[in-house]
């Protein structure tokens, strides 16, 4: 079968990992929990149908920052506070976009994940997560 936009699928998610490392997914954290004496189990869940091609997953040394109600950067923890700084206003950002498309934001949380300076180039679009190139990063705000 051809993974096309008009297959799409639910998916929950078990992930095992070191404990040094965090785990992002393009669903919703429901559960993270020791799982023996070294590794981390997180559990994801994405009710809503997406092709196959958008699940994402990010593994590393990562850290999560709520800018707001439903929104929130992830990244290496060296990075956080001038990422978070550049995008404090993401929250507004996701408000205007709402009302200017008179719907709400289907899937209720909205993270960007900002990749290491060691993949500078590309990015991809996921529910719940969006993976971003870090030149998006450029101290001004725009």
């Amino acid at each position: 079968m051809q993974d096309t936009p008009s297959i799409k699928i639910t998916y929950d998610a078990r992930v095992l990992v070191q404990k040094d490392f965090v785990v992002k997914m393009s669903a919703n954290e429901t559960s993270v929990k020791p799982y023996g004496d070294d590794q981390m189990e997180y559990k994801y869940e994405c009710t809503i149908p997406i092709p196959s091609y958008l699940i994402a997953i990010a593994v590393g040394d990562l850290e999560y920052r709520s800018l707001g109600r439903r929104v929130g950067v992830i990244t290496e923890p060296v990075n956080m506070d001038f990422v978070a700084n550049e995008l404090e206003n993401l929250e507004t950002m996701l408000d205007t976009v709402e009302d200017y498309l008179k719907v709400p934001y289907v899937w209720g949380n909205y993270s960007i994940l900002i990749l290491p300076p060691s993949f500078p180039m590309g990015g991809m679009e996921n529910p719940l997560l969006t993976f971003a190139s870090p030149t998006i990063i450029t101290g001004d705000k725009s």
